[in-house]
This record gives structure tokens, C-alpha cells and sequence, in this order.
């Protein structure tokens, strides 16, 4: 529930910025606030792969999973295993742990640990996943991804993403 939460408020907070820049501009706001407004707009959307990203891999929803990449997008999983292009890493999720019909994991992250930078059509993202199974609440799996993305016809998109891991601590 915290996840659907927090995508809403950051949904409701993109909207709002990006209205906001919309009225400032109309008032013939400084290119110096339109700059930091849009900067905040592409900030929240880039953060909302990561929530996108989670909601697929909970869901098995392949569709919505290659929605995030871009056309040639590359993504490494480890030494070795590299896919390229959205065939080939639509394939490797399909093949996954998390997509395999007997698997009951939710993916979730920790949000103080979510990292988004941007400049201008570029920009990176990095979050953590951790994977809880369903039925027994107990954490099955731990990993990370960093991210670069790319603004391409107006949305945000992964070019290039290297998964790796991350250590639970308490």
C-alpha cells in the first residue's frame, strides 16, 4: 500500500510542479525558475520508472516492464549477461525468478535510498529492490540498479541499466 501512496503523491506532485511552470511561464516567470520547475517535473517523472518498475515486476506485467526501455536499450545482470535491445531483455524477465508463475514476490524499495539525477534530456536513477514473498513475509532477494535514462519524444526511458547488489542492513 505505502508504494501505490507514494506513486500517487508523486504522480499528484509532477502534475502540480509541471501546472505550476505552466502558470509561472504564462506570467512571464524568469528562465531561471522555468529551468528549476522543469528540472523538479523531470526529477519526479524519472523517479517514477522505479515505481513502474516494482509495480511490473509484482505484477508479472511484461508489458508494462518494456514500456520502461528505450528501443536499444542495454541492461547487465551480471558478469557476462548483457541484454541488448528490448527483444533480448524482455526475454531475460520472462526467464527471471520474479516472473515465473510459481513465484508470489511483491518488489519493493527502500524510498530514502531512491538517488535521481538530471541534465536536460539525460539522467540517471538508482533504487533498490527487495523482493518479499507473499506468503511466508520473509525477504527473498536483495539487488540494486542504476540507471541511466533518456527523455525521447517526451518520456522518460531506460537506455542502459546494470543491476547489481545491495546488502540489507538494520
Amino acid at each position: 500500500m505505502r508504494r501505490v501512496w507514494l506513486g500517487g503523491v508523486l504522480t499528484a506532485g509532477a502534475a502540480a510542479v509541471g501546472a505550476f511552470a505552466i502558470v509561472l511561464s504564462g506570467c512571464g516567470g524568469s528562465s531561471t525558475v522555468n529551468s528549476a520547475l522543469q528540472e523538479q517535473v523531470d526529477m519526479l517523472q524519472i523517479g517514477e520508472i522505479e515505481r513502474d518498475f516494482h509495480e511490473a515486476l509484482s505484477t508479472k506485467d511484461i508489458e508494462l516492464m518494456m514500456s520502461l526501455w528505450s528501443q536499444n536499450a542495454t541492461f547487465t545482470a551480471g558478469p557476462g549477461k548483457t541484454a541488448v535491445g528490448r527483444q533480448q531483455i524482455q526475454q531475460f524477465w520472462l526467464k527471471s525468478t520474479a516472473f515465473k508463475p510459481s513465484t508470489e514476490w511483491v518488489s519493493d524499495h527502500p524510498a530514502y535510498k531512491l538517488r535521481v539525477t538530471v541534465s536536460g534530456d539525460r539522467g540517471t536513477l538508482h533504487f533498490e529492490c527487495h523482493f518479499v514473498d507473499v506468503k511466508t513475509r520473509e525477504v527473498e532477494e536483495v539487488t540494486a540498479a542504476d540507471m541511466d535514462v533518456v527523455r525521447i519524444d517526451g518520456r522518460w526511458l531506460i537506455t542502459n541499466m546494470v543491476g547489481g547488489t545491495a546488502e540489507l542492513s538494520t
